[in-house]
């Protein structure tokens, strides 16, 4: 029994601090890959829980090269916008100027019983007041109603291009490059740049923030 408890503090621990390294996420933000590796976390942590026959290591050990792989995949996602793209997909406009995408919907695999449920538990209950719609990575539903300001979509982020951004506001890639001609910015030097359907709305470049690095 001892010998039980301890495997299992142990083990609790260690699910903490690799939970910790992940990064602080609520169960519903969780990306694709996060929630793969949470769910295998679980099932791996069961194992050595319950065979006390089965060496503390060999159970570890599995566990150590999941959250490390996680890490690498981060990483990866973080330096390289097209991997991140690959792996989480990009956000879906689903109403766009108050009129529904059916097909991104269908794309979706999202019904509008789905999309009318997700926007009541915004307080949304008539869809005629959304001018926006999106459906993020995660899977949650992002709105924006009429009445509010143009809204603002990133359209450069981290240096890269936010192709679907760029898309929701019009915004050409030989505008952008006016802009920031205008502005003596490249690209490269960007850390966030928003816009509206009415042009450019909010730029930091990496000598705006702290610590920002291109």
């Amino acid at each position: 029994m001892t010998i039980s408890v301890i495997r299992t503090v142990i083990l609790y621990l260690l699910l903490m601090i690799a939970m910790r390294l992940m990064g602080k996420r609520q169960l519903g933000e969780l990306q694709p890959s996060e929630l793969v590796v949470t769910l295998l976390l679980s099932d791996l942590a069961a194992v050595p829980m319950q065979e006390n026959g089965l060496p503390l290591l060999n159970g570890v050990m599995p566990i150590l090269v999941l959250v490390s792989l996680e890490l690498l995949l981060s990483g990866a996602m973080l330096k390289f916008p097209p991997v991140a793209k690959l792996i989480s997909g990009s956000p879906i406009p689903v109403i766009r100027d108050g009129a529904m995408d059916a097909s991104a919907l269908k794309r979706l695999r999202m019904t509008v019983e789905d999309l009318e449920e997700s926007l009541r538990q915004q307080d949304i209950f008539d869809v005629s007041q959304v001018q926006y719609a999106i459906a993020e990575t995660n899977g949650h539903i992002s709105a924006y109603c009429y009445g509010e300001e143009e809204m603002p979509v990133v359209v450069v982020s981290d240096g890269s291009l936010c192709d679907w951004g760029m898309r929701l506001c019009g915004m050409t890639e030989e505008k952008l490059a006016q802009y920031l001609h205008k502005k003596q910015c490249m690209q490269a030097d960007v850390f966030l740049l928003t816009a509206t359907k009415n042009g450019p709305h909010h730029l930091l470049t990496y000598a705006d923030v702290k610590g920002g690095n291109p």
